[in-house]
C-alpha cells in the first residue's frame, strides 16, 4: 500500500524504493522517496590551519553546514494521509484521559500528591520541607561555584565577547542572588500563598540571574553560540509558578514551575491572589485548550471598540483555560499583569475557520499528530529554549502536550513516559533491528546521550531496513568531536549507520547510550514522578 513519489531532486537517492511503514498495529502504512544522496567531497570547513602553532591564534572551521534537503521533508510523505490509521488513535481513550488528568494536575491540582505550584498541601510536603529547602539551597550555590572561573577544577566559560568571564563577574550575580535567603536557617520556608504567580509572557528559564550568556571554548566543535550553559528552558504564557526567592535588585525570580525551577524575569510574571486562582483552576477544569498554530497571537479587544491589544505570541504546546461566550463562539483565557503586578484575566475570541487552539486532551492521531508535526517541521534549534526556539526535548514536549501527554523537561527522564527498553550494551545493528521491531510509530521516543527524538516508522534504502525519525538535532559529529555537520532544527532524517554526504559523522545510533521508550496504554507513570519535580540542580545534558 505504498505510493509513488515524485521524482528526487539532483544529490537524491537515484533509486526510489517503494516503502510501507505500520502507523497503528502494523498496518497503517509510511511511504517515502528521499534517501542520502551520492558521496560529496567534505568541504574546507573541517580544515585547520597547519602553520599556528598556538591555540589561541589557530583557526578551527569546525563548523559545515548538513544537507538535509537530501531527505524528505514532507511529513504526508511519512504519515500518509491515505493510511488505513490515519483517523485512528493511537492509545485509548482511558488512557489519554488518565494521562490528560495527570498532566491538568500538575498545573493545576489540589490533592496531596498533585505537583502543582499552586497546591500549597504539595509544597509543604515535598518541595518547602527541610529537605527540600536545603536541596534549593545547596544547588544554587553549586550553581555558582560552576560559573567561577576563578574556582579549581570549573570549566572556563566566555561571554559573547569572546573573553572569560570574570571573577567580578560571578561574584557580582552572587550577590544578587541573596543566597542567606535560601538559608534554611534564615528562611521562612512556609507555604504562603501570596507567593504563587502565572506567566503572563514566554520566559526564558536560566540557571542564574543574569541575561549575560556563558559559552564553554567557542573553538570546540558543539560550544559556542547557541550552547549558553546558563540558559535552562522557557515558561510559556499562562503557567503557573511559585516564587521561591527574589534578587536584590528585584529584577529576576527563582520560581518552581510544572516543570523545573530556575531564575525569570521578574516582568513575565504577575502575582496571583485566591480569587484568581479559583476563577483560573475551575475554568481549567472545564476546559483545558492546547496551542497547535505556531507564533499564536494573544490579544484581547479594547470594551467597547474594535481596538485590540497585542499581549504577547503562545507557542505550540502553551495551555490554556477554553470557554464558550454567550454567542456561542469558543473563547481562550489568558493573563496580564495590571499596573500593580497582580494578574486579571483576559479573553480572546477563536476564529472558527482556523484551529489554533484545540480542546484538550486532542485525539491522539496519526493525522493529528501530522498537523502538530506540520507547523514544527523546520524550525531552528534553540539549546534551551534559546530565542524562544525548541531543543530536542523541548520539541517533543510541545508535540505530545496538546494530546494531554505531559513529558518531563530532559530528554533521559521522557523516556519515564513509556515502556523502556535499555540497549546501551547492544551494537548498531541490533539497536536498530531492535528498534524496528519492538517500536511503535509515533508513539516511540529514542534516547541517546543527551538527545531524543521520535520514531516515525520503518523504510527500505538499498535494500536496508532503516528506522525513520523526527527530531530538533544541532548536527552529526565524528568520532574525535573535532566538527559538526550542522542541521540546526527539527527534520525528518533516518538512523543510518553511516551518512554518504559525511561519512567520518558518527551514527546517532551508535553513541555510548541508546534507550528506546514505547508510550502505551498503562504502561507508565502519566505524571511522571512527582516526587522528582522537586529537583533543583537536574545534570547538563550535552547537545548533539
Amino acid at each position: 500500500m505504498g505510493a509513488n513519489l515524485p521524482a528526487p531532486r539532483a544529490n537524491v537517492l537515484a533509486s526510489i524504493t517503494r516503502v510501507s511503514v505500520a502507523l497503528v498495529s502494523a498496518v497503517a502504512l509510511l511511504t517515502a522517496c528521499a534517501g542520502p544522496s551520492p558521496k560529496r567531497e567534505i568541504t574546507a570547513a573541517t580544515a585547520t590551519s597547519s602553520t599556528s602553532t598556538t591555540a589561541t591564534a589557530q583557526p578551527r572551521f569546525n563548523v559545515a553546514r548538513f544537507p538535509i534537503e537530501h531527505y524528505d521533508q514532507d511529513v504526508d510523505h511519512w504519515i500518509r494521509p491515505d493510511a488505513p490509521g490515519y483517523d485512528q488513535p493511537l492509545i485509548s481513550q482511558a488512557e489519554q484521559t488518565r494521562r490528560f488528568e495527570a498532566f491538568r494536575a500538575r498545573y493545576f491540582g489540589t490533592a496531596a500528591a498533585d505537583a502543582s505550584p499552586w497546591n500549597g498541601t504539595w509544597l509543604s510536603t515535598s518541595l518547602l520541607n527541610a529537605a527540600g529547602a536545603s536541596q534549593i539551597a545547596d544547588s544554587q550555590a553549586r550553581r555558582v561555584r560552576r560559573f567561577d572561573n576563578s574556582a579549581a577544577g570549573v570549566r572556563k566559560t566566555y561571554g559573547e565577547n569572546f573573553q572569560p568571564h570574570s571573577q567580578a563577574w560571578i561574584r557580582a550575580i552572587e550577590s544578587n542572588m541573596a543566597l542567606a535567603q535560601l538559608d534554611a536557617d534564615h528562611a521562612n520556608w512556609r507555604y504562603d500563598p501570596r507567593r504563587r504567580g502565572i506567566t503572563v509572557d514566554n520566559a526564558l528559564v536560566r540557571q542564574l540571574p543574569t541575561s549575560d550568556p556563558a559559552f564553554y571554548d567557542f573553538r570546540q566543535a558543539g560550544e559556542g553560540y547557541p550552547f549558553d550553559a546558563l540558559q535552562d528552558s522557557a515558561l510559556r504564557p499562562g503557567t503557573p509558578v511559585y516564587t521561591l526567592a527574589r534578587s536584590a535588585d528585584g529584577a529576576w525570580l527563582l520560581v518552581y514551575s510544572p516543570d523545573l525551577i530556575g531564575w525569570v524575569d521578574a516582568r513575565t510574571v504577575a502575582s496571583v491572589d485566591e480569587r484568581f486562582v479559583a476563577t483560573w483552576r475551575a475554568a481549567a477544569q472545564r476546559g483545558l485548550g492546547a496551542i497547535v498554530h505556531a507564533d499564536t497571537t494573544l490579544a484581547d479587544t479594547v470594551p467597547g471598540t474594535l481596538k485590540t491589544i497585542y499581549r504577547t505570541t503562545a507557542p505550540i504546546g502553551t495551555v490554556l483555560p477554553m470557554a464558550r461566550a454567550q454567542d456561542g463562539r469558543q473563547i481562550v483565557m489568558f493573563p496580564v499583569a495590571d499596573t500593580q503586578r497582580a494578574a486579571v484575566v483576559r479573553t480572546m475570541q477563536l476564529d472558527a475557520s482556523t484551529s489554533t487552539v484545540v480542546p484538550m486532551p486532542w485525539s491522539l492521531t496519526p493525522r493529528h499528530m501530522a498537523q502538530v508535526m506540520k507547523q514544527m517541521i523546520g524550525r531552528p534549534y534553540g539549546w534551551g529554549n534559546t530565542l524562544f526556539y525548541n531543543d530536542c526535548s523541548a520539541e517533543t514536549r510541545s508535540l505530545f502536550a496538546p494530546f494531554g501527554i505531559w513529558l518531563p523537561r530532559h530528554s533521559s527522564d521522557q523516556l519515564r513516559a513509556g515502556q523502556r527498553t535499555n540497549l546501551r550494551q547492544a551494537d548498531i545493528d541490533t539497536r536498530l533491528r531492535t528498534l524496528a521491531e519492538r517500536g511503535r510509530p509515533l508513539m516511540t521516543l529514542i534516547h541517546i546521550d543527551g538527545h531524543i527524538m521520535l520514531y516515525l516508522g520503518n523504510t527500505q534504502i538499498d535494500g536496508q531496513t532503516v528506522p525513520m525519525t523526527y527530531q530538533n538535532v544541532w548536527g552529526l559529529s565524528p568520532a574525535d568531536n573535532s566538527r559538526r555537520n550542522v542541521i540546526g532544527g527539527s527534520v525528518i532524517l533516518p538512523l543510518l549507520k553511516t551518512y554518504p554526504e559525511d561519512p567520518e559523522a558518527r551514527s546517532l545510533a551508535g553513541k555510548r547510550l541508546f534507550e528506546i521508550s514505547v508510550i502505551g496504554d498503562g504502561n507508565a507513570d502519566a505524571g511522571g514522578d512527582a516526587a522528582h519535580a522537586k529537583s533543583a540542580d537536574t545534570p547538563e545534558e550535552m547537545p548533539q
